[in-house]
């Protein structure tokens, strides 16, 4: 089997995956598909199957999460001062497809080949720049929320201190809120530099996205393992250096970890365009 045989296109992009279209059937309509290096055509071909499997009482259960990630940037953003009346008033969950789409399938290097997974990313109105995201594993949709190029083999998206971050978890977020606020009464939160850092700074997508992915650890762990580096010791020195991109403090660190912090140092001072040393 080949993977034009099963993907519309297909053809090797710029970060050696296999990209091509195929039939999303429950919106009869195409989509892009983008599979890791390592990923056979046979593998397609049962991603796609699963995706065949999505029926209208799927979608019902993925727009209701859907529809409080919409809720919850209403309530707490302007973004409803852009959006019309029928965004605030959705009269079933399906409404929320007015909104949003999903315009991409991400087939990952599977765990488990006999674990059914989909790891569908798109677009949606109240969070244009950047999007949604609903992983679903072995029956269950284990995330949904904001599109953060997450792995559908991630082990932490159910965990109750994801109440926030994951609409899965939207509707015990009360409960989840308060056993968060009793953890805390017993055991006073640690004292981390990061917690100071805005929420769409890159170093945070970098540390919290980025590495805990590649390192398939918690956001806990990854920046313990960021804070023993040298780059963290450069960005109290140099304040330009937490402006750059997630990608780029990304590459930063996999030098420093594969070739050493001199071929680190000599790959900034290469790479910015403010002076660095």
């Amino acid at each position: 089997m080949q993977f034009s045989d099963v993907l519309k296109g297909a053809d090797r992009n710029e970060f050696e995956q296999i990209e091509g279209k195929a039939l999303f059937p429950y919106f009869q309509k195409e989509i892009d598909v983008f599979c890791s290096p390592k990923v056979s055509p046979e593998y397609v071909q049962k991603t796609l199957e699963w995706l065949s499997e999505i029926d209208k009482t799927r979608m019902e259960e993925i727009c209701r999460y859907a529809s409080y990630y919409l809720r919850d940037e209403l309530e707490n953003t302007n973004v409803g001062d852009l959006m019309d009346q029928g965004a605030q008033h959705l009269e079933s969950p399906l409404d929320v497809l007015n909104y949003m789409e999903f315009s991409f399938l991400t087939i990952e290097e599977p765990e488990d080949l006999e674990i059914p997974v989909l790891n569908l990313g798109g677009g949606c109105d109240w969070r244009e720049d950047e999007g949604i995201q609903c992983l679903i594993r072995n029956g269950q949709i284990i995330y949904i929320g904001l599109w953060n190029d997450y792995s559908v083999w991630g082990k932490y998206y159910l965990n109750d201190d994801q109440y926030l971050s994951n609409y899965v978890l939207y509707e015990r977020r009360e409960e989840l809120r308060s056993k968060a606020a009793e953890r805390l009464k017993r055991k006073p939160l640690e004292k981390h530099c990061h917690l100071e850092i805005p929420m769409n700074s890159p170093i945070r997508t970098f540390v919290e996205i980025k590495l805990m992915n590649m390192e398939k650890c918690t956001i806990r762990e990854a920046w313990a393992r960021f804070e023993k580096t040298l780059l963290f010791e450069f960005m109290k020195d140099y304040p330009e250096l937490v402006a750059e991109g997630s990608d780029f403090l990304y590459r930063c660190f996999c030098i420093e970890q594969e070739q050493g912090p001199g071929d680190m140092a000599e790959y900034i001072e290469k790479s910015c365009k403010w002076s660095f040393i």
